[in-house]
């Protein structure tokens, strides 16, 4: 009983921390579908703003592995909770999906592997655990688009018709005090 007041505790903070972060300039953005599923802010986006991969050095690219037909199907938001003292702090949420921290190398298994996190097309981070710090020395300043997809034991991106499950959220870096 006391785990189930904790869960609906968590549920209700996770609540009021996103109508909280409504200003703060974050959108939810999931790759599978190419829909907006949250906005979080009402100001625009120019695409000329947000830092390519040309721009920033080789993109780290791991083959699709497709998801096994008659399975559940695995899929992945995030959220960027602004870190008072450093960068963002992100919460993964996947659904049908199990991190293997353990498995890390070894043969792919359905549904199960690690996460990869992506700042403007460039591999920053493996990610075990849902929870993970993007520290703000990985932003450009304006705007940044902050990826996760979800990986097999093996690196391979678990996709759907040969389109990586993922997911995509637009944050902002701080101006350089230069």
């Amino acid at each position: 009983m006391e785990k189930l007041a904790y869960i609906v505790i968590g549920g209700a903070v996770g609540v009021v921390l996103t109508v909280a972060l409504q200003g703060a300039n974050v959108m939810q953005h999931d790759m599978v579908t190419d829909e907006v599923d949250m906005t979080m802010s009402s100001s625009s986006i120019n695409e000329d703003d947000i830092c390519t991969a040309t721009d920033m050095g080789a993109m780290h690219k791991h083959p699709p592995r497709e998801v096994a037909a008659g399975g559940p199907i695995p899929s992945v938001s995030h959220l960027m909770f602004p870190d008072m003292m450093d960068g963002y702090n992100m919460q993964i949420l996947p659904v049908n999906f199990d991190f293997t921290p353990a498995d890390i190398n070894r043969a792919a298994q359905d549904n199960e592997g690690h996460a990869h996190i992506y700042v403007n097309g460039v591999k920053v981070s493996r990610v075990y655990a849902p929870w993970f710090h993007l520290s703000t020395e990985l932003l450009q300043a304006g705007p940044n688009e902050v990826t996760v997809t979800l990986n097999a034991n093996d690196h391979s991106e678990w996709a759907i018709e040969g389109v990586a499950i993922s997911s995509t959220v637009i944050v902002h870096g701080a101006p350089s005090a230069q």
